[in-house]
């Protein structure tokens, strides 16, 4: 094969479009491909955390994604069975180890529109779309996409390197032949959207990010700014595997959940409403060859904590660093394995526990083990050194030091 000189990416999510991004602005020719003809609004990640805003920020990124954003300074796990708020984190106490002791609550597509805009700007970044990624083939010198171009005739583009991002379903991962282990919940997820104030004293006085335990139904509360800058809430409730579809996507049963678990104002004026699987899986290897998968196409989680998306950011700036290093004649092949010791190590130990052991405190049914998880959470927010190690763990910041580390 005699590959074209720049780097492919499938997917132009979050992770592929960063990538892209960095990739270019280092001079490296990129080109990227989406079957989708343009980003989606819909309801999806919405937390950047203060590691992920570090990253950012030196993309010149930050600023931009403040402006569409809100700044959340705390957050909350709250008890509704005992009418409680178990505990109050403020990134206040990691003010010392990052320039930015906050997460962002900024949606999804604005992420992934601020950093198309910035490479838009660059000679070396293509976007193709919508070119849906078929088929992959690889040898010693390079890789080659199969895409089907938006005639659907299928079109052959070449380069040396791959990265893979595009999400849990992904067309590279399958024709690589990766396993892709672990499991699905068994319920499903619904995140239903209104403009009803919850932070206001009469409706709980609710931070921008709350965490909600109950034995029966749990919920997460979460401000957004909207596309209109005048704010959304987001409920993410889960579905028992026993009820419909058509049911629980239905306007009556989220009214209910919403009078059920934030009866300050019943009936809501639901804009939006979405239901979908959530799986809790990370891939056999993140790399073979010259094509390396990351975020969704590498791991997959349940959003409680806001790691999928951030995760998946620190995956793909973490490749497209090592690829840089690649292209200057820095480094060899040998640092796509070290991107696989580092990423899917960290996946396990950090997005796939934390987000695990999120989902169980709130879901806990057992009332004495629910009482000592929540009790437990309340002493560590209570505990300034305990809460200073906690936040370096839920923002990231640990994982992406200890991620450095592994050689």
């Amino acid at each position: 094969m005699s590959p074209d000189n720049r780097i492919l990416i499938a997917g132009a999510g979050p992770v592929g479009m960063i990538s892209g991004y960095y990739l270019a602005n280092k001079g490296i020719p990129v080109t990227v491909f989406d079957s989708l003809p343009q980003t989606t609004t819909d309801h999806r990640a919405s937390t950047v955390h203060p590691s992920t805003l570090e990253m950012l920020s030196e993309l010149g990124m930050t600023d931009e994604m403040t402006e569409k954003g809100l700044i959340s300074a705390v957050f909350q796990y709250r008890d509704r069975y005992d009418d409680r708020i178990v505990a109050e984190f403020d990134y206040g106490i990691i003010s010392d180890e990052t320039n930015f002791p906050y997460a962002l609550q900024v949606e999804q597509h604005k992420v992934i529109n601020v950093a198309r805009e910035h490479a838009e700007r660059l000679p070396d970044f293509s976007l193709k779309r919508p070119y849906e990624v078929v088929g992959l083939e690889q040898d010693d010198d390079g890789v080659a996409l199969s895409v089907k171009n938006p005639d659907g005739e299928i079109e052959t583009y070449s380069g040396r390197y791959l990265i893979a991002a595009d999400g849990g379903r992904s067309v590279i991962r399958k024709a690589l032949d990766i396993e892709f282990p672990g499991f699905t919940w068994g319920e499903r997820f619904v995140i239903a959207t209104t403009k009803f104030d919850f932070g206001s004293p009469e409706a709980g006085n609710h931070r921008y990010r709350n965490y909600v335990a109950h034995p029966d139904q749990w919920c997460a509360l979460i401000k957004v700014a909207g596309d209109d800058m005048t704010g959304l809430w987001r409920i993410l409730l889960p579905a028992s595997g026993d009820e419909s579809d058509e049911y629980v996507k239905s306007i009556d049963w989220v009214q209910d959940k919403f009078a059920e678990c934030l009866p300050y104002a019943p009936p809501y004026e639901v804009i939006h409403r979405n239901l979908y699987n959530v799986h809790q899986r990370v891939a056999e290897t993140f790399h073979v060859g010259r094509a390396v998968l990351a975020g969704d196409s590498a791991h997959v989680n349940n959003p409680l904590g806001g790691m999928g998306m951030n995760g998946g950011i620190h995956d793909g700036l973490n490749i497209a660093e090592k690829l840089v290093r690649i292209w200057r004649g820095e480094g060899d092949d040998s640092l796509l394995a070290q991107y696989d010791r580092q990423r899917r190590t960290m996946a396990k130990k950090y997005v796939q526990a934390q987000s695990i052991q999120n989902k169980e405190i709130l879901q806990e049914s057992d009332m004495d083990a629910r009482r000592k998880k929540l009790d437990a959470l309340g002493a560590i927010a209570e505990d300034r050194e305990a809460c200073h190690e906690y936040l370096l763990k839920s923002s990231l910041i640990a994982m992406v030091r200890e991620a450095n580390s592994v050689q």
